[in-house]
């Protein structure tokens, strides 16, 4: 039985050399994955970043909280507290006008407070003409608690882990730190 064959297509010359080569075959899977790969790099050093300025937050509040507790100073204003907190951050620019503090006392009977359920105040939800009543002595031996909120912008918008996360109307996102104290009986 003789069987019919086609001869095989005739490519133009420039291409028949690429016809039994395989120089060059992990370029399209390169070229499929290269950008997956690029998007983890940048969303790891992201959370890198987040994780490294939410631990500089919390040596700040705890360090500002110490003055606090210890009753070295008489209580500060508002503006005083986020300027003693900012202090002792680095790396964080534009702290003083992304950051709001809140002190308040707790009561021991029942454990709440008059700020129980609500949601930490953030730096664009202040009002300029009253930012002093969040701030709260207490008594000796009362536990107070201190509640930040430090708004910072990703580094990168288009990645996904900067895209996961809440940001306000400016595209800033919250770190938001709370410790508890007890003020030194007086």
């Amino acid at each position: 039985m003789n069987r019919f064959r086609l001869p095989p297509p005739r490519l133009p010359a420039a291409l028949r050399g690429f016809r039994k080569t395989e120089d060059g075959a992990v370029t399209i899977p390169t070229v499929f994955w290269l950008p997956v790969f690029i998007m983890i790099m940048v969303a790891s050093v992201e959370l890198c970043v987040l994780t490294l300025k939410q631990t500089l937050l919390e040596r700040g509040v705890a360090m500002s909280a110490r003055i606090l507790r210890l009753g070295i100073a008489e209580l500060p204003t508002h503006d005083e507290l986020k300027r003693s907190i900012c202090n002792n951050i680095a790396f964080i620019s534009s702290c003083m006008d992304n950051l709001a503090v809140e002190v308040f006392p707790v009561d021991k009977d029942t454990w709440t407070s008059a700020k129980s359920g609500q949601a930490v105040l953030c730096a664009d939800e202040i009002d300029p003409g009253n930012v002093d009543p969040t701030i709260e002595r207490g008594l000796g031996n009362q536990v107070m608690i201190m509640r930040t909120c430090l708004q910072v912008k990703p580094m990168e918008k288009f990645n996904p882990l900067s895209q996961a996360l809440v940001k306000n109307a400016n595209g800033r996102y919250a770190l938001i730190t709370t410790t508890a104290f007890v003020n030194e009986p007086k």
